[in-house]
């Protein structure tokens, strides 16, 4: 499989924006038998109709989402359109997009997949989901819907996100349709293996002090250590009355103990009982311990897993999905994280990094063995 890269800052010309993707990306010249585009963009290129008018331009299907930065080719910025073409003779694609779920989430995730699977001849290698952020719903029960319908296939993807204050205008993209609601969903079999990585928080920015997970359902953090989650907080310092300073900043490191990689989760609210509720799956019996990230702790962790993944040769190609938590940290240096991926890749290995409202990437446990995992704080690569 080849993977070709294109990117366009063009946001008001739709014509020299389609030049610019299909100059750099020379079909006739690479297209193998299948194919399928993947397309990250600050949300003007949907409102001015680059989006459509670039979907349109192409022979293949394309999904994708709105992000707050992206980069690929070694171009990195906010204002930028980045597309990725999947193209082989022998790994086949299939894509669709389910109808809304801002009301109902089961069955239009359930048709989507169906959809999308009726369209290959055998089970799918990699599922490369691209959920909205609806806040009611939560990328959490999108990725176990998914993960529950795939049978446990690797699930590589990521939430739409975007640059305004409340998130307001993040999109996903099927086809040049752009939506708040619904999921865009790639599905691929063949000949493809791919491998991950997951980079979130250094062994020293995380406490040594742990803590058991003793009361919780789903996202929902009920006690710790059986104590309610507010008052546990109280016994490190970190709450102040009955909130928690700077509460979205605050990493928890969960180990499920069984295991796998531990996973990285944010909290995204406290509710009046002292209860946390959390970007991802906190379950009971698990350990938890309190991270904190930082400008250099960002820029360490990316350029660490970018030098692990690219020790596993040959590699087609990378898929990044790093959290928008980790842009945040990187306050006025905002396009570092993007230029390291940059630097640490070089010019001859095609890429695609886009910054994430909630990542999906799959974990290993020690014999090699693949569990799909929702996260928040962390950079997921996938190599082709």
């Amino acid at each position: 499989m080849k993977m070709l890269t294109a990117t366009t800052e063009e946001i008001d010309d739709t014509t020299r924006a389609v030049e610019d993707i299909l100059s750099q990306l020379d079909l006739e010249s690479n297209l193998l038998a299948h194919s399928v585009g993947i397309m990250t963009c600050y949300n003007e290129f949907i409102e001015s109709g680059v989006v459509k008018a670039v979907c349109e331009a192409l022979p293949f299907d394309v999904v994708g989402c709105t992000t707050l930065g992206n980069g690929s080719g070694g171009q990195s910025g906010l204002l930028m359109l980045c597309l990725t073409v999947l193209t082989a003779d022998d790994v086949f694609f299939s894509t669709a997009m389910s109808s809304s779920m801002a009301v109902e989430l089961n069955g239009p995730v359930t048709d989507a997949f169906r959809r999308a699977q009726a369209g290959l001849n055998e089970k799918p290698a990699l599922i490369i989901p691209f959920a909205p952020l609806i806040l009611q719903v939560g990328g959490e029960l999108i990725f176990n819907e998914l993960n529950a319908l795939s049978d446990g296939v690797p699930l590589f993807g990521t939430i739409a996100c975007d640059h305004t204050e409340g998130v307001g205008q993040s999109y996903t993209i099927h086809n040049g349709v752009c939506t708040k609601d619904c999921l865009s969903l790639l599905l691929i079999s063949g000949n493809i293996h791919p491998r991950f990585f997951v980079a979130s928080i250094s062994e020293n920015k995380i406490q040594k002090q742990k803590a058991i997970i003793t009361d919780s359902t789903g996202n929902l953090v009920r006690k710790v250590n059986d104590m309610t989650f507010i008052k546990y907080m109280a016994t490190l310092g970190i709450s102040r009355g009955d909130g928690i300073e700077g509460m979205n900043a605050v990493p928890i490191v969960v180990d499920y103990n069984d295991d796998t990689t531990p996973v990285t989760r944010a909290i995204y609210m406290l509710t009046p009982e002292g209860y946390a509720i959390c970007g991802g799956a906190m379950p009971e019996g698990a350990t938890l311990a309190i991270g904190s990230l930082d400008y250099d702790n960002v820029l360490e962790t990316v350029k660490a897993i970018l030098k692990s993944a690219l020790a596993h040769k040959p590699i087609n190609g990378l898929l990044m999905f790093p959290c928008l938590s980790r842009y945040l940290v990187l306050g006025l240096d905002a396009l570092d994280e993007l230029d390291a991926i940059s630097d640490c890749i070089g010019e001859n290995i095609p890429y695609q990094a886009a910054y994430s409202g909630g990542e999906i990437c799959p974990v290993y446990d020690n014999k090699g063995h693949v569990f799909n995992r929702f996260h928040n704080f962390t950079c997921p690569v996938c190599i082709f």
